[in-house]
């Protein structure tokens, strides 16, 4: 018995190693980043065929995104910050959900999913510079 488990323990230390490179393939594969940049990608590309106009739509809520955020990371308090980012974010997002309805109808549904990816996933903290020099 204990040589047959040891047996097993062996095999199966080698089959780790063996296995190691495609787990790491499949990792970089399904990580959060490599997902997200395809689904944008996919929503993009499709959004872009059914009308045209819609490729400018990412482009634009990611400056005025940006910019809010960037305007929000002057603000000193932690809790007024928070509350001016997730507000100013949502705002941006539903002005541009109207604006994407309104002018951009054949392509609705990936607009929304499109903005709905950027604002679950961009964060805030990215706009704020680290070694700030406070006096």
């Amino acid at each position: 018995m204990f040589k047959t488990l040891y047996i097993f323990i062996i095999l199966q230390t080698k089959l780790t190693k063996i296995l190691s490179p495609l787990q790491s393939f499949q990792n970089i594969l399904f990580s959060n980043k490599t997902l997200i940049g395809a689904t944008s990608a996919f929503l993009i590309i499709f959004g872009t065929i059914k009308e045209p106009m819609f490729a400018l739509l990412p482009i634009f809520y990611l400056i005025c995104i940006g910019s809010a955020y960037k305007l929000g990371s002057k603000i000193e308090d932690y809790g007024i910050n928070a509350v001016y980012n997730w507000s100013i974010k949502w705002a941006i997002f539903i002005v541009f959900l109207y604006i994407s309805a309104v002018y951009l109808n054949n392509a609705f549904v990936f607009a929304m999913f499109l903005l709905i990816l950027v604002n679950t996933t961009l964060r805030p903290t990215f706009f704020i510079t680290k070694n700030k020099l406070k006096t």
